[in-house]
Protein backbone atom coordinates (compact mmCIF):
# COMPACT_ATOMS: atom_id res chain seq x y z
CA UNK A 1 0.00 0.00 0.00
CA UNK A 2 1.27 3.46 -0.96
CA UNK A 3 -0.27 6.54 0.69
CA UNK A 4 0.36 9.99 -0.80
CA UNK A 5 -1.11 13.02 0.94
CA UNK A 6 -1.58 15.69 -1.71
CA UNK A 7 -2.95 18.51 0.41
CA UNK A 8 -3.12 19.67 4.01
CA UNK A 9 -2.73 22.80 6.08
CA UNK A 10 0.77 21.66 7.01
CA UNK A 11 1.46 21.57 3.25
CA UNK A 12 0.26 25.15 2.87
CA UNK A 13 -3.43 25.03 1.88
CA UNK A 14 -6.79 23.82 3.18
CA UNK A 15 -7.24 20.25 1.94
CA UNK A 16 -7.21 16.59 2.92
CA UNK A 17 -6.70 15.28 -0.63
CA UNK A 18 -5.05 11.85 -0.55
CA UNK A 19 -4.18 9.04 -2.96
CA UNK A 20 -4.03 5.43 -1.79
CA UNK A 21 -2.60 2.80 -4.13
CA UNK A 22 -3.65 -0.63 -2.91
CA UNK A 23 -4.83 -3.99 -4.28
CA UNK A 24 -4.41 -2.79 -7.86
CA UNK A 25 -6.60 0.26 -7.22
CA UNK A 26 -5.77 3.97 -7.15
CA UNK A 27 -8.16 5.66 -4.72
CA UNK A 28 -8.35 9.47 -4.81
CA UNK A 29 -10.00 10.77 -1.62
CA UNK A 30 -11.40 14.29 -1.12
CA UNK A 31 -10.10 15.93 -4.33
CA UNK A 32 -10.49 19.52 -3.22
CA UNK A 33 -8.45 22.50 -2.01
CA UNK A 34 -9.26 25.98 -0.74
CA UNK A 35 -7.78 29.08 0.88
CA UNK A 36 -9.40 31.26 3.55
CA UNK A 37 -10.40 34.45 1.71
CA UNK A 38 -9.92 36.88 4.63
CA UNK A 39 -7.98 35.24 7.46
CA UNK A 40 -6.69 37.92 9.84
CA UNK A 41 -8.44 40.48 7.62
CA UNK A 42 -6.00 39.75 4.80
CA UNK A 43 -6.22 37.91 1.47
CA UNK A 44 -4.17 34.77 0.81
CA UNK A 45 -0.45 35.42 0.56
CA UNK A 46 1.26 34.48 -2.74
CA UNK A 47 2.96 31.57 -0.97
CA UNK A 48 -0.49 30.22 -0.04
CA UNK A 49 -1.66 30.69 -3.62
CA UNK A 50 1.35 28.71 -4.85
CA UNK A 51 0.63 25.93 -2.34
CA UNK A 52 -3.01 25.68 -3.42
CA UNK A 53 -1.94 25.54 -7.06
CA UNK A 54 0.41 22.64 -6.29
CA UNK A 55 -2.42 20.74 -4.61
CA UNK A 56 -4.83 21.44 -7.46
CA UNK A 57 -2.27 20.34 -10.06
CA UNK A 58 -1.56 17.14 -8.11
CA UNK A 59 -5.27 16.31 -7.88
CA UNK A 60 -5.75 16.82 -11.61
CA UNK A 61 -2.60 14.78 -12.37
CA UNK A 62 -3.90 11.83 -10.37
CA UNK A 63 -7.48 12.10 -11.61
CA UNK A 64 -7.06 10.26 -14.96
CA UNK A 65 -5.17 7.51 -13.10
CA UNK A 66 -7.87 7.00 -10.47
CA UNK A 67 -9.88 3.79 -10.32
CA UNK A 68 -11.94 5.24 -7.46
CA UNK A 69 -12.85 8.75 -6.33
CA UNK A 70 -14.19 9.27 -2.81
CA UNK A 71 -15.79 12.48 -1.57
CA UNK A 72 -16.43 12.34 2.17
CA UNK A 73 -18.65 15.46 2.31
CA UNK A 74 -19.57 18.49 0.30
CA UNK A 75 -17.31 21.32 1.46
CA UNK A 76 -15.21 23.19 -1.09
CA UNK A 77 -11.87 22.13 0.38
CA UNK A 78 -12.87 18.47 -0.12
CA UNK A 79 -14.50 18.36 -3.56
CA UNK A 80 -14.58 20.05 -6.98
CA UNK A 81 -17.14 22.85 -7.34
CA UNK A 82 -19.24 24.24 -10.16
CA UNK A 83 -18.64 27.74 -8.75
CA UNK A 84 -15.00 27.23 -7.76
CA UNK A 85 -12.95 30.29 -6.90
CA UNK A 86 -9.44 30.66 -8.40
CA UNK A 87 -7.87 28.55 -5.65
CA UNK A 88 -10.28 25.58 -5.82
CA UNK A 89 -10.81 22.62 -8.14
CA UNK A 90 -13.42 23.36 -10.79
CA UNK A 91 -15.98 20.77 -11.84
CA UNK A 92 -15.35 21.83 -15.44
CA UNK A 93 -11.82 20.34 -15.15
CA UNK A 94 -12.94 17.24 -13.26
CA UNK A 95 -13.19 14.58 -15.97
CA UNK A 96 -13.27 11.02 -14.60
CA UNK A 97 -11.91 7.93 -16.34
CA UNK A 98 -14.77 5.98 -17.88
CA UNK A 99 -14.77 3.06 -15.40
CA UNK A 100 -13.83 5.05 -12.31
CA UNK A 101 -15.94 4.18 -9.28
CA UNK A 102 -17.45 7.13 -7.39
CA UNK A 103 -18.07 6.97 -3.64
CA UNK A 104 -20.16 9.87 -2.34
CA UNK A 105 -22.63 10.29 0.55
CA UNK A 106 -26.32 10.66 -0.17
CA UNK A 107 -28.21 13.92 0.27
CA UNK A 108 -29.83 12.95 3.56
CA UNK A 109 -28.84 15.09 6.54
CA UNK A 110 -26.98 17.68 4.49
CA UNK A 111 -27.89 21.38 4.30
CA UNK A 112 -29.19 22.93 1.10
CA UNK A 113 -25.83 24.11 -0.25
CA UNK A 114 -24.32 20.64 0.16
CA UNK A 115 -27.29 19.01 -1.57
CA UNK A 116 -26.91 21.46 -4.46
CA UNK A 117 -23.21 20.65 -4.74
CA UNK A 118 -23.98 16.93 -4.85
CA UNK A 119 -26.53 17.47 -7.61
CA UNK A 120 -24.05 19.60 -9.57
CA UNK A 121 -21.50 16.78 -9.27
CA UNK A 122 -24.00 14.21 -10.59
CA UNK A 123 -24.87 16.49 -13.49
CA UNK A 124 -21.24 17.19 -14.36
CA UNK A 125 -20.24 13.51 -14.28
CA UNK A 126 -23.26 12.45 -16.39
CA UNK A 127 -23.97 9.41 -14.27
CA UNK A 128 -26.19 8.45 -11.33
CA UNK A 129 -24.29 8.33 -8.06
CA UNK A 130 -25.97 6.25 -5.35
CA UNK A 131 -25.12 6.87 -1.73
CA UNK A 132 -21.88 5.10 -0.71
CA UNK A 133 -22.65 5.19 3.01
CA UNK A 134 -22.29 1.70 4.47
CA UNK A 135 -20.91 0.21 1.23
CA UNK A 136 -17.87 -2.13 1.17
CA UNK A 137 -16.39 -3.91 -1.86
CA UNK A 138 -13.53 -5.59 0.01
CA UNK A 139 -10.96 -2.89 -0.79
CA UNK A 140 -12.83 0.39 -0.25
CA UNK A 141 -15.37 0.75 2.55
CA UNK A 142 -17.41 3.80 3.56
CA UNK A 143 -19.19 4.36 6.84
CA UNK A 144 -22.58 5.87 7.27
CA UNK A 145 -22.15 9.62 7.85
CA UNK A 146 -21.06 10.99 11.21
CA UNK A 147 -21.58 14.59 12.28
CA UNK A 148 -19.18 17.15 10.87
CA UNK A 149 -17.45 18.82 13.79
CA UNK A 150 -19.11 22.16 14.38
CA UNK A 151 -22.13 21.22 12.23
CA UNK A 152 -22.44 21.36 8.46
CA UNK A 153 -23.88 17.95 7.59
CA UNK A 154 -22.43 14.47 7.70
CA UNK A 155 -19.00 13.06 6.90
CA UNK A 156 -18.19 9.54 5.66
CA UNK A 157 -15.20 7.75 7.10
CA UNK A 158 -13.33 5.77 4.42
CA UNK A 159 -11.13 2.69 4.70
CA UNK A 160 -8.82 1.32 2.00
CA UNK A 161 -7.44 -2.18 2.65
CA UNK A 162 -4.83 -4.52 1.21
CA UNK A 163 -3.87 -7.64 3.16
CA UNK A 164 -3.07 -6.61 6.73
CA UNK A 165 -2.63 -2.94 5.77
CA UNK A 166 -5.54 -0.56 6.29
CA UNK A 167 -5.66 3.21 5.75
CA UNK A 168 -8.54 5.14 7.31
CA UNK A 169 -9.42 8.69 6.22
CA UNK A 170 -11.63 10.24 8.91
CA UNK A 171 -11.85 13.72 7.40
CA UNK A 172 -13.80 16.43 9.24
CA UNK A 173 -15.18 14.41 12.15
CA UNK A 174 -12.62 16.49 14.11
CA UNK A 175 -12.04 13.70 16.66
CA UNK A 176 -15.19 14.79 18.51
CA UNK A 177 -17.36 11.68 18.02
CA UNK A 178 -16.68 8.57 20.10
CA UNK A 179 -18.86 6.59 17.67
CA UNK A 180 -16.74 7.78 14.72
CA UNK A 181 -13.54 6.78 16.54
CA UNK A 182 -14.98 3.34 17.32
CA UNK A 183 -15.97 2.87 13.68
CA UNK A 184 -12.49 3.81 12.46
CA UNK A 185 -10.84 1.41 14.90
CA UNK A 186 -13.12 -1.49 13.93
CA UNK A 187 -11.27 -1.61 10.61
CA UNK A 188 -8.00 -2.24 12.56
CA UNK A 189 -6.17 0.54 10.71
CA UNK A 190 -2.41 0.75 10.39
CA UNK A 191 -2.61 4.45 9.38
CA UNK A 192 -5.32 6.97 10.25
CA UNK A 193 -5.54 10.44 8.68
CA UNK A 194 -7.99 12.73 10.45
CA UNK A 195 -8.83 16.32 11.18
CA UNK A 196 -8.86 17.62 14.72
CA UNK A 197 -10.83 20.49 16.24
CA UNK A 198 -10.41 24.06 14.94
CA UNK A 199 -8.40 25.26 17.92
CA UNK A 200 -7.85 28.67 16.31
CA UNK A 201 -11.55 29.55 16.61
CA UNK A 202 -12.72 31.20 19.84
CA UNK A 203 -15.88 29.07 19.92
CA UNK A 204 -13.96 25.83 20.55
CA UNK A 205 -14.23 24.90 24.23
CA UNK A 206 -11.66 23.28 26.49
CA UNK A 207 -14.09 20.37 26.84
CA UNK A 208 -14.06 19.79 23.08
CA UNK A 209 -10.27 20.12 22.87
CA UNK A 210 -9.81 17.64 25.74
CA UNK A 211 -12.30 15.19 24.21
CA UNK A 212 -10.53 15.33 20.84
CA UNK A 213 -7.17 14.87 22.58
CA UNK A 214 -8.45 11.77 24.40
CA UNK A 215 -9.82 10.31 21.18
CA UNK A 216 -6.52 11.01 19.40
CA UNK A 217 -4.47 9.25 22.06
CA UNK A 218 -6.83 6.28 21.85
CA UNK A 219 -6.31 6.01 18.09
CA UNK A 220 -2.56 6.53 18.41
CA UNK A 221 -2.33 3.65 20.87
CA UNK A 222 -4.18 1.32 18.46
CA UNK A 223 -2.42 2.20 15.17
CA UNK A 224 1.06 2.40 13.73
CA UNK A 225 0.64 6.01 12.56
CA UNK A 226 -1.85 8.74 13.38
CA UNK A 227 -1.82 11.77 11.07
CA UNK A 228 -3.72 14.80 12.39
CA UNK A 229 -3.99 17.88 10.19
CA UNK A 230 -6.49 20.30 8.67
CA UNK A 231 -8.37 22.42 11.27
CA UNK A 232 -5.85 22.35 14.16
CA UNK A 233 -3.01 23.46 11.91
CA UNK A 234 -4.75 26.69 10.95
CA UNK A 235 -3.21 28.00 14.17
CA UNK A 236 0.48 28.02 15.03
CA UNK A 237 -0.08 26.10 18.27
CA UNK A 238 -1.60 23.21 16.34
CA UNK A 239 1.66 21.34 15.81
CA UNK A 240 2.26 21.14 19.56
CA UNK A 241 -1.29 19.88 20.12
CA UNK A 242 -0.91 17.22 17.41
CA UNK A 243 2.39 16.00 18.83
CA UNK A 244 1.06 15.91 22.38
CA UNK A 245 -1.93 13.85 21.20
CA UNK A 246 0.38 11.23 19.69
CA UNK A 247 0.09 12.27 16.07
CA UNK A 248 2.15 13.78 13.28
CA UNK A 249 1.23 16.31 10.61
CA UNK A 250 0.60 15.41 6.99
CA UNK A 251 3.82 17.19 6.03
CA UNK A 252 5.82 15.07 8.49
CA UNK A 253 4.13 11.94 7.14
CA UNK A 254 5.30 12.97 3.67
CA UNK A 255 8.82 13.68 4.93
CA UNK A 256 8.81 17.47 4.54
CA UNK A 257 8.90 20.40 6.95
CA UNK A 258 5.43 21.70 7.95
CA UNK A 259 4.50 25.06 6.41
CA UNK A 260 1.56 26.56 8.34
CA UNK A 261 1.02 29.37 5.86
CA UNK A 262 -2.53 30.32 6.81
CA UNK A 263 -1.59 30.47 10.48
CA UNK A 264 1.32 32.76 9.56
CA UNK A 265 -0.59 34.98 7.12
CA UNK A 266 -0.12 38.18 9.12
CA UNK A 267 3.61 37.56 9.36
CA UNK A 268 3.86 36.71 5.67
CA UNK A 269 2.23 40.02 4.75
CA UNK A 270 4.40 41.96 7.19
CA UNK A 271 1.92 42.15 10.09
CA UNK A 272 -0.30 43.43 8.33
CA UNK A 273 0.08 45.93 5.44
CA UNK A 274 -2.83 48.33 5.76
CA UNK A 275 -3.31 49.11 2.09
CA UNK A 276 -3.94 45.56 0.79
CA UNK A 277 -7.53 44.86 -0.30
Amino acid sequence: MQITILGAESLGARSMATVVEAAGRTVLIDPGVALAPKRSGLPPHPREVEAAERVREAILWWLPRATDVVITHFHGDHMPLADADPYQVSLSAFALPEKCRVWVPGEEGHPGRSRARRRALVQALHRPIPSAGGKDDGVVACSSPFPHGGGGGGVMIVAVREGDACFVHASDTQLLSSEAVATALRWRPSVVYTSGPPLYLPGVTWTEADLAHAHATRIAAATDTLVIDHHPLRGEGGLRWVEDAGGISAAEFMGVTPALLEARRRDLWGRPPAGIY
